[in-house]
C-alpha cells in the first residue's frame, strides 16, 4: 500500500471516531458556555468556536453511510439558533438605538433560543450514541489505520 492510500484509509476509518467525539464535545461545551453566561462570563467568541465545530461535525457527519438521518438535526438546529440570533440582535440594535420602546416581544422571543439548543443538546448526544451503535469497533478501526499509517510513513 502507498502512502497516499494509507492516509486516504486513515481518514476514512477515523471520520467515525471524530464525529462521534464531536457530537459528544459539543453539547457538553454548549452547556459549559450557558452556565459560563449565567456566572457573567462573555461567551461571545465561545459561541462562535462551538459554531465552527459544529460546521465540522456535520460535514463529516454527512460522510457516515451507516448512521441514521437524524445526525443532521443537531447541527440543523445550531444553524436555526444562530439564524435567530443574527435577526434578534439586528432587532435589538434597531430597538436600542429607538431609544428603547419597550417593547417586550423582543425580549420574549430571545427566549425562543434556548429550548431549540437544550433540543439540539438532545439529539447530538442521540446522534453520538447511533455513531457508537452504527460504528462499534470506530476507536480501534481508527487507531489502526493510524498505525498503518505512521509505519509506511517512517519506512519511506
Amino acid at each position: 500500500m502507498d502512502l497516499k492510500a494509507a492516509k486516504a484509509e486513515l481518514r476514512e476509518k477515523s471520520r467515525p471516531y471524530q464525529t462521534y467525539s464531536y457530537y459528544l464535545i459539543i453539547p457538553i461545551f454548549i452547556i459549559l458556555v450557558f452556565l459560563l453566561s449565567l456566572v457573567g462570563y462573555n461567551k461571545g467568541t465561545f459561541g462562535t468556536i462551538v459554531f465552527v465545530f459544529v460546521i465540522f461535525a456535520h460535514v463529516w457527519a454527512s460522510k457516515l453511510d451507516l448512521v441514521r438521518k437524524r445526525k443532521h438535526v443537531a447541527p440543523i438546529l445550531m444553524y436555526v439558533t444562530q439564524g435567530l440570533g443574527v435577526v434578534l440582535m439586528v432587532l435589538l440594535v434597531t430597538e436600542v438605538s429607538a431609544g428603547g420602546t419597550g417593547n417586550i416581544a423582543l425580549g420574549l422571543s430571545s427566549l425562543i433560543l434556548l429550548p431549540i439548543e437544550i433540543i439540539a443538546i438532545v439529539f447530538f448526544f442521540i446522534s453520538a450514541n447511533d455513531i457508537k451503535k452504527a460504528y462499534p469497533t470506530m476507536k480501534e478501526d481508527a487507531k489502526a489505520a493510524r498505525l498503518e499509517y505512521q509505519e509506511l510513513r517512517r519506512s519511506k
